[in-house]
């Protein structure tokens, strides 16, 4: 039995950008990303804690610090390894990579005292800015951590609803109108007999 070539092109043939595109946005609206506070704090260490730990509570300073003691063994165990091959990466890493994170690092400092004091005054408006923040690093593919093929090669994620609104709409713009389209000339419009 063999493959017929069409089918096949087509299965190599990788997403166009804005198909990616598109499919990470769907990502990010289907699921908790954006405001997951591990991922926040991961992707801006700096800025999670000047924008959204300076506006937490007692109680949920209090609430972080139970569910932290509330870990399983099975938990703490699993924490540990990946905590071992972060430590191990890190001892891996070229010195073209630890400038890279230098710079990062200086870049988000560098946000964190540019943002606006009433930004930084308003406990919403604080978490808004991180999630765009969020959202703008997860679009352009800057998570290192996370395996955008998941997304970026999986149809899933396509916004069906989204994709026949565009279609109907370029439809509707590229017609027409019939009186553009049948407009005579040397015809005066007064119909002679």
């Amino acid at each position: 039995m063999t493959k017929s070539p069409s089918v096949e092109g087509n299965a190599a043939m990788p997403p166009s950008k804005t198909t990616v595109q598109n499919r990470r946005l769907t990502y990010l609206n289907r699921s908790y990303y954006v405001s997951d506070p591990q991922v926040q704090e991961r992707l801006f260490p700096i800025l999670y804690e000047k924008l959204i730990l300076r506006h937490a509570t007692i109680a949920e300073k209090l609430d972080a610090e139970n569910t932290s003691k509330a870990r399983t063994l099975t938990n703490v165990l699993l924490d540990a390894k990946d905590h071992m091959e972060k430590l191990q990466a890190k001892r891996d890493r070229t010195d073209e990579d630890r400038a890279r994170d230098e710079a990062r690092e200086d870049v988000e400092r560098g946000m964190a005292e540019l943002t606006p004091k009433a930004i930084l005054a308003d406990r919403e408006k604080s978490r808004e800015l991180l999630e765009k923040l969020v959202r703008d690093k997860f679009m352009t593919g800057g998570d290192d951590e996370f395996d955008y093929s998941e997304v970026d090669q999986d149809e899933k994620w396509d916004d069906l609803d989204a994709q026949d609104e565009d279609i109907r709409e370029r439809y509707f713009n590229d017609e027409t109108p019939e009186n553009e389209r049948n407009v005579l000339q040397g015809e005066t419009g007064i119909q002679d007999f």
